[in-house]
């Protein structure tokens, strides 16, 4: 088998006149990256030709990509926080602490995560339409590296919530201190950990639309 296999069927492929339009559906289909297979590409026709292809404003791409993924996580990471108080909020006057002898109004208390929610959920929203719109008018941003970095942190900073509290709540259950209030506390971060990722291991697995 060769070192490159995906170059080396390119070449082939190229030799037997076989299309880029009918090679890169197949490979995408085959589990490569449209990203790797139109470097591969590259690759052959820089040596068929002797000069490399022009490239044309990467960087500046790749900086607007990374300010939007960025973006789309900061904006999530504070509305996503803001419900989690809220809710936390709501189940601590369902259920009051015997200690505590009076709260506050329950809208000073909710008050600064009902802003944030405000604010940073339809930012989040319409930053995910640019984002969906990037990809859709440049196809081979759905293979961005910085798209795969960032969402990858978000898997993991969600996968942390959701074990730390599964094990808070096992600790509590095993030491016999588990309430009421305690396991919804606890399901409510699940709950929010899970929401979020669902989101990103969904949008690593939606297909890139077809090259225009």
């Amino acid at each position: 088998m060769p070192a490159d296999p995906l170059g080396a069927f390119i070449r082939t492929a190229k030799e037997r006149g076989v299309p880029d339009d009918a090679l890169v559906p197949l490979l995408k289909q085959n589990g490569w990256s449209e990203r790797r297979v139109y470097r591969s590409l590259s690759q052959y026709y820089m040596t068929a030709l002797g000069m490399a292809p022009p490239a044309r404003g990467g960087r500046g791409v790749d900086a607007r990509d990374a300010f939007l993924y960025v973006l789309n996580f900061i904006t999530l990471g504070f509305w996503v926080v803001a419900l989690g108080n809220l809710f936390a909020t709501l189940i601590d006057r369902a259920f009051p602490d015997a200690a505590s002898s009076s709260y506050p109004a329950l809208l000073d208390a909710v008050a600064w995560q009902l802003a944030t929610i405000i604010v940073a959920f339809p930012c989040f929203v319409i930053i995910g339409r640019l984002i969906a719109a990037e990809i859709s008018r440049r196809p081979e941003a759905a293979d961005s590296a910085i798209r795969a970095w960032l969402t990858y942190a978000a898997l993991i900073v969600a996968a942390l919530c959701i074990l730390g509290n599964a094990i808070w709540v096992l600790e509590a259950f095993l030491t016999g201190t588990l309430t009421v209030r305690f396991l919804l506390d606890a399901v409510d971060v699940i709950g929010l950990g899970a929401g979020v990722f669902v989101y990103y291991l969904a949008s690593l697995r939606q297909p890139a639309p077809a090259e225009r």
